[in-house]
């Protein structure tokens, strides 16, 4: 009886090592995720417009070398988003709730319009939400947080990922998007979208500008 004793004071002791780590480290990736979010709201809180520059690097094993792209942001709550490429070959892709229209910047060319997929629907709501969250809006991580998973990923710099949630249709297109923070500002300086099947789509931004006008808005809205 007495060994039976000594062996469950011991088993409780080392079940007591074990465990005790994985609840100090919760609170403390908490704090770590907190953080992030905290520094992130510091630039997206109050924005209702934000224009930049974008410069886009598409990896797959499909291409024989990356391709590359650059252009023009603007994301507008509540529900407008529009990537404009620079170049003559590229297109102006408008996705606003319930549609996704690309129109190329040749006016030659014939346009798209249709309803979004869940995925690209998943995707817009959560970019325009890390772009543009106006005054009013309530709690500014609510969007972020909608049918998603938030996390800090390992790696350098000031990362926030953001995972579709398991049984959300998006999570079989996509593994996560990866949000780089600049740890001064908390402005998005890039977004990497990990695709499911390994390819990664990388944007940085530069040049942001907060609230344009609206001759500037309507303009980005016409083709080159």
């Amino acid at each position: 009886m007495n060994a039976r004793r000594s062996f469950l004071r011991l088993a409780a002791g080392a079940l007591a090592l074990i465990a005790g780590p994985a609840r100090a480290q919760a609170p403390a990736v908490d704090r770590q995720l907190a953080r992030r979010l905290e520094l992130w709201a510091k630039a997206a809180a109050g924005t209702r417009v934000l224009v930049a520059r974008y410069a886009l690097t598409r990896q797959s094993t499909l291409l024989q070398e990356p391709l590359k792209t650059a252009g023009t942001l603007l994301a507008r709550a509540p529900d407008t988003l529009i990537l404009r490429d620079d170049t003559r070959a590229g297109a102006t892709t408008r996705l606003s709730r319930g549609r996704l229209e690309i129109r190329p910047n040749d006016p030659a060319l014939p346009a798209l319009a249709e309803a979004p997929s869940p995925t690209v629907t998943w995707l817009f709501e959560h970019v325009l939400a890390l772009f543009s969250v106006p005054e009013g809006a309530g709690e500014p991580t609510a969007a972020l947080q909608a049918d998603a998973r938030l996390s800090v990923p390992r790696g350098p710099g000031h990362l926030l990922a953001i995972t579709p949630r398991r049984d959300h249709p998006a999570r079989r297109d996509i593994r996560d998007l990866v949000v780089h923070l600049d740890p001064h500002t908390g402005d998005v300086d890039q977004l990497d979208l990990v695709e499911a099947g390994g390819d990664k789509v990388a944007i940085t931004f530069s040049q942001r500008r907060r609230d344009a006008a609206e001759d500037e808005i309507a303009a980005l809205l016409q083709p080159t």
